[in-house]
């Protein structure tokens, strides 16, 4: 893929979950997303989105609470899932640039919007920031966005299932590929193909 943008927006979301049997039958919603900028030029880390939204086909259980913090009182005070895309877009740009996350939250966003009628408030550009490291470090796939951090000696910041700390950090992995692939093209020597 080759992107023609100055900015990607990377993105993390949290989905209603369950302990147990109960987490294979039941349907997962998002509930949560978290966004920033990151600056393909400059490399910086810019613009802070995170918006609860309401479930309207699963209910938070004490497992999800437990795991990320949200109530199912804050939840069903938050907005509905268009309101966040529409904000996503408006306070972001979001169906601008290019996407990214770490695993494929897009496959959540693209099947929500199908089934609430919404418009996709992402471009159709995207990138998988996991598998890339996978690919780039020679890592395992499913390597882990805290193990990736520390095996570059780096820590998580944050709160852990806060989708913003979460797109954040996961930004800072891909802002260090962009540094080790932008160093690596000044080592080598390319051939003069024309």
């Amino acid at each position: 893929m080759l992107i023609k943008s100055s900015k990607i927006v990377v993105f993390d979301t949290e989905l209603t979950c369950w302990e147990g049997r109960d987490s294979q039958y039941k349907s997962r919603e998002v509930i949560s997303l978290g966004a920033c900028i990151l600056d393909l030029e400059n490399l910086e880390i810019s613009n802070k989105f995170h918006m609860l939204t309401k479930p309207i086909r699963s209910e938070i259980s004490e497992y999800c609470t437990n795991l990320t913090g949200i109530t199912k009182e804050q939840a069903d005070k938050a907005d509905d899932f268009e309101t966040m895309c529409k904000a996503l877009m408006k306070d972001l740009d979001a169906k601008y640039y290019p996407c990214a996350a770490w695993g494929s939250d897009n496959e959540q966003i693209y099947y929500e919007c199908r089934t609430k009628e919404c418009k996709y408030p992402f471009s159709s550009e995207f990138v998988d920031i996991s598998l890339l490291y996978s690919i780039f470090m020679s890592k395992p796939i499913n390597n882990g966005l805290e193990k990736s951090l520390v095996e570059n000696g780096l820590i998580f910041e944050g709160e852990k299932h806060n989708p913003y700390c979460d797109a954040y950090n996961a930004a800072i992995i891909l802002k260090l590929l962009l540094e080790k692939i932008r160093k690596w093209n000044c080592l080598v020597k390319w051939p003069d193909l024309w």
